[in-house]
Parts: structure tokens; sequence; C-alpha cells
């Protein structure tokens, strides 16, 4: 029982950090690489706020919530699940997993990161710029899909 519960926490953790993708995936000391987000099919409104070219709060948080995003920054790639209410599981590729926060501001991703063995201090909440529409999203320098 004790083994099941292990892998099941094991799988969670690992689904989880494929959503907080906030400062962990750093591609400099100045720069955070954060997961860009693909669209999600089911909305009604656009996903691009023409006039600004950015996502309101209200579509980021439509186009993460619930979903798995594959992202890839200059030096780091993964996967990250961004759930519902605000939490995330993040799995560096080569590195491991940890969990983080994310929420949406207008035009910009917010996120922090747990420490994690190959992250002892973790990351603080830092928001970068989000932009895309079409199955291709920008977070800073990160590209994100949909996994």
């Amino acid at each position: 029982m004790k083994s099941l519960q292990l892998a099941i926490a094991s799988i969670a953790a690992l689904a989880l950090a494929g959503c907080s993708s906030a400062n962990l995936f750093r591609d400099s000391p100045q720069d955070a690489s954060q997961p860009d987000l693909a669209p999600n099919n089911s909305l009604d409104e656009p996903l691009v706020d023409s006039s600004q070219g950015t996502l309101s709060a209200d579509q980021i948080r439509k186009v993460l919530s619930g979903k798995s995003w594959r992202w890839q920054g200059s030096k780091l790639s993964g996967v990250t699940l961004y759930a519902d209410d605000g939490s995330s599981l993040i799995e560096v590729t080569g590195k491991g997993t940890t969990t983080g926060k994310w929420e949406a501001r207008d035009g910009q991703l917010c996120e922090s990161v747990a420490p994690a063995p190959f992250l002892p201090k973790g990351l603080p909440m830092k928001c970068q710029p989000m932009t895309g529409a079409d199955g291709t999203y920008t977070v800073g320098q990160a590209t994100f899909t949909l996994a």
C-alpha cells in the first residue's frame, strides 16, 4: 500500500512539474524562460487582444488551466501542468520535477517554483509577458505548445 501511495505521489508530482514553469526555466541570471501556452480550442472568444497583441488575465487562465504545456527555452525544456487552483507541476527535462504556483495578470504569466534537488532555493514569484495565438505562445523567451 505504501508503494502504491509513493507511486501515485510520484506521478502527481511529475504531472505538476509541467505546471509551474515559473522562474525555474531561467536561461540566464537576468532572464527567466517560461513555457509558451497553446490555445484552448474551446474558447468562444479570441485568444489575443487585437488592440494590444497580448492576452488578458482571463484568456491566460482559460488557455493554461487544467492542461499540460510543453515548453522550450534557450537552455532548458520540459512540461508544466497548470492546475485550475493555481498550483503547478513542473518537469524539467534531464533535471527532475518540482511544484509551483501560478497566476495570470493582463499580458503576463506569473510563476514561482518550490525548492527541488536541482533548484535548492526554488524561485520567487516572477511575472513575464505572455503573447501568442493559434497553438503557439511565448512566455518570456520560452515557447509553449500543448503537451
